[in-house]
């Protein structure tokens, strides 16, 4: 299916110092394209704001936003919570949003 998730985006900091170096991607996870909204031909995407842990798991994934509310929101969360990033000694604020497509024909 054409779920296509955009990059991991490191949350806003503030202050002079600068974030840490985010880590780098190492097993991304694409969604599933839920069946029901496959066969109604609905397209749509979701905000996930998460923790990289620091051994690279990802923790506490949190719905921001999503459109349309409430279909592709399981699919989006599952999926965040299988990528695996870098470890890094450290933990890390990141958003990532999934948008789904309806394959071309």
């Amino acid at each position: 299916s054409a779920a296509t998730p955009a990059a991991a985006l490191p949350a806003t900091t503030s202050g002079n110092a600068g974030p840490a170096a985010m880590p780098r991607l190492v097993a991304d996870a694409s969604p599933r394209y839920p069946l029901p909204a496959l066969n109604r031909k609905i397209e749509g995407s979701v905000e996930v704001s998460f923790t990289i842990l620091p051994d690279g798991r990802v923790g506490a994934p949190r719905l921001v936003s999503s459109e349309p509310a409430g279909v592709f929101d399981a699919a989006a969360l599952a999926a965040v919570a299988r990528l695996r990033f870098e470890a890094s000694g450290q933990s890390h604020a990141a958003r990532r949003t999934l948008n789904f497509r309806l394959p071309s024909r």
